[in-house]
């Protein structure tokens, strides 16, 4: 049965106020973290342009796409990376998580800032299958926003195809946007494993610790996907900081027979 990994990994915009781990320090290890796990595909949040040129060119077998969430297509962006030898893409669009998605840099409820999802349905030439991954990073502020952001995305994938929703989704489990997706069918793969949950019990840090219990990160699948393992992957760079102040998550996703 082919293995279907799965990442989402919120790389850290760029900002001088990180001092010693301003981007520039942590690339070449958030890089590394992907080349080494192999995902095949993996959702980023919060790259800058820039950033995700550095990426690119640093992850060859990857075609990374995702605009903006800017009305202009600039600020932070919520791509998916998915293997160049393994998937083409059939069908592409941006979100903007509001009363209104598909207006560009549209700000949605009680959010201070626009927020998006990146929705691809792809092929998966390995197996002729077509799946629909979304990648998403809701609003850090804002009740409001991210329940109804939830519902929205529920209402979006509800498809036939397997499904998979990857995202800092800025909530823990039984949070109010989690139980909306939860509700909706959408299955949390780490409470879906087969197999325990590998790694720290958290995806946030503060670069050099982990803050313990605090899983806002998660991968989600819905339709005929089963999940064999999940969790998170603490690998820590040359000066022994982690590269982000998120963990990635880490899913291994199979195909269930129609």
């Amino acid at each position: 049965m082919t293995a279907l990994w799965t990442m989402s990994y919120n790389v850290r915009y760029d900002t001088p106020g990180d001092g010693d781990d301003v981007w520039d320090e942590r690339r070449d290890a958030v890089a590394d973290i992907v080349r080494s796990r192999r995902p095949a595909l993996v959702g980023f949040q919060e790259p800058l342009p820039h950033q995700l040129t550095d990426l690119r060119e640093r992850l060859p077998a990857y075609e990374i796409v995702g605009r903006g969430r800017n009305a202009d297509g600039g600020g932070e962006r919520s791509p998916i990376g998915f293997r160049r030898d393994r998937f083409s893409v059939l069908d592409r669009e941006t979100l903007w998580l509001s009363e209104t998605p598909e207006n560009p840099g549209s700000v949605g409820w009680d959010a201070e800032l626009p927020r998006i999802a990146t929705r691809l349905r792809l092929r998966d030439e390995q197996t002729g299958r077509t799946l629909t991954h979304c990648n998403t990073h809701f609003a850090h502020k804002g009740e409001r926003a991210r329940r109804e952001a939830a519902s929205l995305l529920a209402r979006r994938l509800d498809g036939d195809d397997p499904t998979i929703l990857t995202g800092d989704f800025n909530c823990e489990a039984d949070s109010p946007p989690y139980r909306r997706l939860v509700d909706a069918g959408v299955r949390d793969a780490r409470s879906a494993s087969e197999l325990p949950p590998f790694g720290p019990h958290t995806t946030r840090t503060d670069f050099g610790s982990l803050h313990p219990d605090w899983i806002i990160d998660h991968v989600f699948v819905d339709g005929p996907l089963s999940v064999r393992q999940c969790g998170t992957c603490s690998e820590t760079d040359r000066r022994h900081r982690y590269p982000s102040d998120h963990l990635p998550v880490l899913a291994e996703l199979r195909y269930e027979d129609r």
